[in-house]
């Protein structure tokens, strides 16, 4: 599992620093955590995280449904927990997939041009980053399409 998430970050575009530190326990086992210890060693990870100006695309959709809203994201990215809450507070339905932890997830994001996230789908639109005046723009036009 930890080869897993090891090779899964090497894999990631070098964009965002975050520290975390490598241990090995008692048992010989290797442990990784964003707490230091005594024995730590600092493990350089760098993943990719839109947080300059959202932009907003058309595109053919890949979604069976075109009212459909889906955002990929990271459980560690605050531009998608930011995003998340603004839509949650709207009411907007959504679908979120997490490309860390679903294989099927980080295909179909590479297939859109993923290269940070958060990713969000509305209709034929996609949005790399977050804009909250730029997701009520696009849920509008979905909204407004035949």
């Amino acid at each position: 599992m930890i080869r897993m998430i090891v090779s899964l970050v090497l894999l990631i575009p070098n964009v965002l620093a975050a520290e975390i530190y490598k241990t090995i326990d008692e048992n010989g086992r290797v442990v990784f955590s964003d707490k230091p210890s005594q024995s730590a060693e600092i493990v350089e990870v760098k993943v990719n995280s839109v947080e300059g100006p959202a932009t907003v695309t058309d595109y053919k959709s890949v979604l069976s449904s075109f009212n459909n809203v889906v955002m990929y994201s990271t459980e560690w990215c605050g531009v998608c927990k930011r995003a998340k809450k603004y839509m949650q507070k709207k009411g907007v339905k959504f679908k979120e997939y997490d490309i860390e932890k679903s294989s099927d997830a980080k295909r179909k994001f590479k297939k859109l041009g993923g290269s940070g996230v958060p990713l969000i789908l509305v209709g034929n639109q996609r949005m790399s980053g977050f804009s909250e005046g730029k997701v009520d723009a696009m849920l509008a036009k979905a909204n407004n399409s035949p």
